[in-house]
């Protein structure tokens, strides 16, 4: 059985050094397609990157009139921390919010004087509320919205944030529909070049394969080569995608990390290296057999 495979895997290489140029077309195209679908997964990291770190920054800011009093506060408060989908709940009264006012402006010389001239405090105190889980921010607002001290409440300014989230989820949606329509375009490409280069090999071994009819070649043994020889185009495009891709993410990564401190490009892959390596192996090789199990079942007649 070893001999076997041996024989195969060696016919099946051969096939692909005979076929030099056409061998190198076919790992170029499939090789297109492998660094698109790597470029998918950068965007996917650092689109899903984004709307984490927006995520967990929104909160809702739930400010009071300036009537309401600090007990009728505390008491929404108390409310909104028995609320099962709140995480927790600050609460900011009219001075500190004044006071960090204060301390944000401390170089501008203007607000400064202006607030020293102020009689009273024009800030409002507020409740700043974090939610478990950012899809349960609207049944807190309608909480709020339903509650007894509603008429205390000047505004909600959930629904801002709200439409950040969402407008940044729709582009990076959009990114990656375009991305994965593009990658099966060329996937499609690679394929057909692939069942071609196939079917050429098929064509001028036609004797061979004849021969081989006539003293008694198993199927296995006239087939299997084929689908080597498209393994092994999966497999050098993906390695020559990973020798590409490292360094391309190595280069890249201190101008995401200017961007978006903190998101290390080549960090997440390297950590995830064993994965990566897999996924486009896999997805190269698959590509290269399917397209020479097309060619074979086409064209090759045993």
């Amino acid at each position: 059985m070893r001999e076997h495979l041996n024989r195969v895997f060696k016919v099946g290489w051969t096939n692909f050094k005979r076929n030099s140029y056409l061998s190198f077309g076919t790992t170029g195209v499939m090789a297109l397609v492998l660094m698109l679908f790597s470029g998918l997964m950068v965007v996917n990291f650092l689109s899903s990157t984004v709307i984490g770190s927006l995520e967990d920054k929104v909160d809702i800011s739930v400010y009071f009139k300036n009537e309401a009093s600090e007990g009728e506060i505390r008491e929404v408060r108390q409310q909104l921390e028995n609320f099962g989908s709140v995480a927790r709940v600050e609460y900011i009264s009219r001075d500190q919010a004044l006071e960090d006012f204060k301390q944000r402006h401390a170089g501008d010389a203007l607000i400064q004087e202006s607030l020293a001239e102020l009689e009273d405090n024009p800030l409002q105190a507020s409740l700043n509320v974090k939610a478990t889980d950012s899809s349960k921010y609207p049944s807190i607002v309608e909480f709020l919205e339903a509650n007894k001290f509603r008429s205390l409440v000047d505004k909600i300014n959930f629904y801002e944030n709200e439409q950040v989230i969402k407008r940044v989820q729709s582009i990076s949606n959009g990114m990656r529909n375009w991305g994965f329509l593009a990658t099966m375009i060329l996937a499609v490409v690679a394929v057909l070049v692939t069942f071609n280069t196939i079917r050429l090999t098929i064509y001028n071994q036609r004797q061979e394969i004849e021969i081989m009819r006539l003293v008694g070649g198993s199927n296995w043994h006239i087939k299997a080569p084929y689908l080597v020889e498209g393994g092994l185009y999966g497999a050098l495009a993906a390695a020559i995608t990973i020798v590409i891709f490292y360094p391309v993410a190595y280069f890249m990564s201190p101008k995401v990390e200017s961007l978006m401190p903190g998101v290390s490009l080549i960090g997440y892959f390297v950590s995830n290296g064993f994965q990566y390596v897999f996924l486009v192996a896999f997805v190269g090789i698959l590509l290269g057999v399917a397209s020479s199990f097309i060619a074979i079942r086409r064209f090759l007649k045993v």
